[in-house]
């Protein structure tokens, strides 16, 4: 059954927002929000789903709800408030911190890498690639396999940092001329970290709490240790060598610039909330950034859903991840005025079938 929640409201100033643009449009029915809730209860039963489910109409949560165990070794429950690893979800916070300096003017979506990065390695890289394509992942930036996996357990003790990573991957030339192919990555996120913080003369860590969690009031979300204790953590694990272990054997220590922040849901609603009121982002670099700019991808947030013969009410934005023991979706559908997000505990697919479910059911209806 729905959850009763604290509603976040419109407030005046947003009527020119996405959010309050929407608030003729229905809420979810009884019935919609039922059928979603039997349909975790689903996956949970068949050991495929643990999390929470959090939807919003206008702002407003209208179910929100936790499933499954918070450690798979354990009995805890999971609650609704828990905090559990956004995987490359936390791409949002990189991408709305680097769009606060094109805002500041600072740079401009087509400036080049070397233009900030003076001392960039490979210099085809850093004199060709712009941060529009970046945001797009349409650089040719490739990715950081060094991070991930039980048998990097090394490297990663020593790549804690932007200008680690830079410094190991930073040589090599783009893998496509820049704009020409998309292929997404995690190392083009690295590298506008590394922008940020030569930008703002902060550490990333720093930055993106002061100038994206704090005005979103995003009080219980930000960067911890994949091993940190304390109770309301969700744990997730992965299979090595035939055996279960913590999932913090095969992933980065800390959350950085391409994702692994933790949060609970509710904090990702403010999050979403502090963007469509125009807190976090000028609303018409906002709207920019969850406007199709190459295929699936706006200015760092997918944006998909759309097209010929797809309904208006089919488009979203936001964005999704997954890794180890990690399964996140948080999407806006910004001509029906629902949020829909789904952080899991476990792998993916489930998580974004849950998230899916809620649209799917529409597909039919006049």
């Amino acid at each position: 059954m729905p959850v009763a929640s604290t509603p976040l409201r419109c407030l005046a100033p947003l009527a020119l927002s996405l959010a309050c643009a929407t608030a003729a449009a229905q809420a979810p029915a009884a019935t919609d929000l039922a059928r979603l809730d039997g349909f975790a209860l689903g996956l949970e039963a068949a050991g495929r789903f643990s999390g929470v489910v959090l939807v919003a109409h206008d702002g407003q949560v209208v179910f929100e709800k936790a499933y499954g165990l918070r450690d798979e070794t354990g009995e805890a429950p999971l609650r609704a408030d828990d905090r559990l690893n956004l995987a490359s979800a936390g791409k949002m916070f990189t991408s709305v911190a680097i769009l606060q300096q094109v805002a500041a003017g600072r740079i401009t979506l087509d400036s080049h890498v070397g233009e900030v990065l003076e001392d960039y390695p490979n210099r085809a890289f850093a004199d060709t690639v712009t941060v529009r394509q970046l945001l797009t992942h349409t650089a040719g930036a490739g990715d950081v396999d060094e991070l991930f996996g039980a048998a990097h357990a090394a490297e990663r003790a020593r790549l804690r940092s932007a200008a680690d990573i830079i410094a190991l991957h930073g040589r090599r030339a783009p893998q496509f001329a820049p704009g020409t192919q998309q292929k997404y990555g995690n190392y083009g996120y690295v590298v506008l970290g590394r922008m940020v913080e030569v930008l703002s003369g902060q550490d990333f860590e720093s930055y993106v709490r002061a100038h994206v969690l704090a005005p979103a009031g995003m009080t219980r979300t930000g960067f911890v240790d994949c091993d940190d204790p304390a109770p309301d953590l969700a744990a997730g694990y992965a299979e090595v060598e035939g055996r279960r272990v913590r999932n913090c054997a095969t992933l980065p220590a800390r959350g950085f610039a391409a994702g692994g922040q933790v949060a609970p849901a509710s904090d990702l609603l403010r999050f979403v909330q502090a963007l469509v009121d125009g807190r976090l982002l000028p609303l018409p670099l906002f709207r920019q950034a969850t406007t199709p700019q190459h295929e699936f991808m706006g200015l760092g947030f997918f944006a998909t859903g759309y097209g010929p013969g797809v309904p208006e009410r089919d488009f979203r934005w936001g964005h999704g991840g997954s890794a180890d023991g990690i399964c996140t979706d948080v999407r806006t559908y910004p001509h029906t005025g629902e949020t829909v997000i789904v952080l899991s505990n476990k792998d993916a697919p489930a998580c974004f079938a849950v998230s899916n479910l809620l649209h799917a059911q529409w597909k039919n209806a006049p």
